[in-house]
């Protein structure tokens, strides 16, 4: 049987007040605020889920992965309609994602910017926004 880590929330900006309740109650203070919206810094977050005890509007969602270190996304080719979106500027805090393309041949893709890892706030907020759930993280 595989192991699974709490990896362990995500703030939903659809449910969010701002209340800033869960920001308060973490111990290590990995929660923040960014354009109006909370994130998870998942470097200082030990997994309490005291922010998802505090918040009463169910803004703050389990999640999970198997256990291990992040070290990147892939993108799959298969799902990625090439929307663009990851490439918006509030998509991506650091933006990691670019826009790649063959000379030779014109065929564009997406890719996750690997060489700029240390960056990454590795918040999930690209795992969970994509619209076609081809932002995939890549687990050590």
């Amino acid at each position: 049987m595989e192991k699974e880590k709490l990896f362990p929330i995500y703030i939903n900006p659809n449910l969010c007040v701002l209340c800033q309740r869960c920001m308060y109650s973490c111990p290590k203070k990995a929660i923040f605020f960014r354009n109006s919206l909370r994130y998870v810094n998942y470097d200082k977050c030990q997994g309490c889920l005291k922010c998802v005890d505090v918040c009463e509007h169910g803004a703050i969602e389990v999640i999970s992965i198997e256990e291990g270190k992040l070290k990147g996304f892939c993108i799959d080719q298969e799902k990625c309609t090439l929307c663009k979106a990851c490439l918006e500027e509030d998509f991506c805090f650091q933006n990691l994602f670019e826009l790649k393309k063959d000379e030779n041949t014109n065929k564009e893709w997406i890719e996750f910017r690997k060489e700029n890892l240390s960056n990454c706030f590795k918040c999930l907020k690209c795992f969970k926004n994509c619209p076609n759930n081809a932002i995939i993280p890549e687990i050590d």
